[in-house]
């Protein structure tokens, strides 16, 4: 027996991605149960799913090929901005001077291992998060600041020299 396929007015647009029809009257529908579902979470589970989303987008700036940078401090900022916690406050509970800390927010300083063990602790995430987001940074700063002579490194070069 044959199945018969369902042709949906929206369909998929040959990209693998659905087209939604944003003013249809189911997706107004959907979008109204969501937002009072929302509106019914405790603080609490409404601040997990903030701090969720900016794991979410830390792990998302990692498999970003884009060469923008985004410091670490930038991601750890954004955890204290969504905790409420003020910088002076943090800054002596993991052991750092404010200036410290500001520094890390401008990409000035750098995450080391023990402040990526701390905030991994603290945010209940993986610490080698924070130390791929500082290593990468680093790979392309390093990268643009010498380009030309990275471009002289390459497996034909290599081997030419060795024969």
């Amino acid at each position: 027996m044959k199945k018969k396929s369902k042709i949906i007015d929206e369909g998929i647009n040959g990209l693998g991605v659905g087209i939604v029809n944003t003013n249809s009257k189911e997706f107004k529908e959907l979008q109204r149960i969501i937002i009072a579902k929302s509106q019914k979470q405790s603080k609490k589970k409404i601040l997990e799913n903030k701090l969720l989303s900016l794991r979410f987008q830390m792990e998302s700036y990692l498999i970003n090929e884009d060469k923008m940078i985004t410091e670490v401090g930038w991601f750890l900022k954004e955890f204290l901005r969504e905790l409420k916690i003020k910088n002076k406050i943090f800054a002596e509970y993991i052991g750092f001077q404010e200036s410290n800390l500001s520094a890390l927010f401008t990409g000035k300083r750098k995450i080391n291992i023990d402040l990526a063990l701390k905030l991994g602790k603290i945010f209940r995430m993986e610490p080698t998060l924070w130390i791929h987001i500082q290593s990468k940074n680093e790979l392309i700063r390093l990268e643009k600041e010498n380009k030309k002579e990275y471009q002289g490194y390459n497996i034909d070069d290599l081997l030419r020299k060795a024969s």
